[in-house]
C-alpha cells in the first residue's frame, strides 16, 4: 500500500501564506508600548527603606475632556506598585500645593515627596476606532530634608490594539511607576 501526500499547487501556496499572514497579523498589536521621554536619575540611588508620601495628581484631560478619577487612579497606581516592592508610602486624600504637601509629608515622617503628574490621558474606544488609550506622566521626587528635586522622569504609554475592550489608560500607569521605581531605588 502507497501513501500519496498532498502535493499543493503554486497558488495553494499563496492561500496557504495569506491565510497564516491574516491570523498572525492581528497579534502584531498585542503589547503596550511604554517609552521614557526624559529622567533625571538622583546622584545616588534612594535608599529602598525610605517612607513616600504621594501626592495626589489632578484629573488628566484631552482636548476639552477632562477624566474625572484619573487622578486618584493615578495617585492609587503609584501607592499599590510601591507597596508591592515593600516600599512604605502614605497617599494624599486632597489635591495639594507641594508646600501643603510638604508640611503634610513631614507630620506622617516621611523622607520623600513622589508627585505624579498626569500630562496627558487619552480614553480611546480602541477595539473599534483602532486608535490607542495613551497616557504621559511625569513623576518627581523632592527630599524632604533639603527642599530639593533628586529625580524626575516622563512616560508615555499606549495600549496595544487588540484590547478586545478591556484596557483603559489606568491599565497602562503600572508598568510606568515601576519603570521609574526601578531607575530611582
Amino acid at each position: 500500500m502507497t501513501v500519496s501526500w498532498w502535493k499543493p499547487k503554486k497558488n495553494e501556496y499563496t492561500w496557504m501564506l495569506m491565510s497564516i499572514f491574516c491570523f498572525l497579523l492581528p497579534l502584531a498589536g498585542c503589547a503596550n508600548k511604554y517609552r521614557v521621554d526624559l529622567i533625571e536619575k538622583p546622584i545616588s540611588n534612594i535608599p529602598a527603606t525610605s517612607h513616600f508620601y504621594i501626592m495626589l495628581s489632578e484629573d488628566g484631560r484631552f482636548e476639552q475632556i477632562v477624566y474625572a478619577g484619573s487622578g486618584q487612579l493615578a495617585s492609587s497606581a503609584v501607592h499599590s506598585v510601591l507597596q508591592r516592592n515593600g516600599v512604605k508610602s502614605t497617599q494624599a486624600s486632597s489635591i495639594q500645593t507641594l508646600a501643603e504637601a510638604t508640611a503634610e509629608a513631614a507630620s506622617v515622617g516621611a523622607d520623600y515627596i513622589l508627585q505624579p503628574i498626569i500630562l496627558h490621558w487619552e480614553d480611546r474606544a480602541t477595539e473599534w476606532s483602532g486608535r490607542p488609550d495613551r497616557i504621559t506622566i511625569k513623576y518627581v521626587v523632592v527630599d524632604l530634608k533639603n527642599s530639593e528635586k533628586v529625580a524626575s522622569m516622563i512616560v508615555s504609554a499606549s495600549s496595544k490594539w487588540a484590547t478586545l475592550g478591556g484596557d483603559h489608560p489606568q491599565d497602562l500607569v503600572p508598568k510606568t511607576v515601576q519603570d521609574f521605581i526601578d531607575n530611582v531605588f
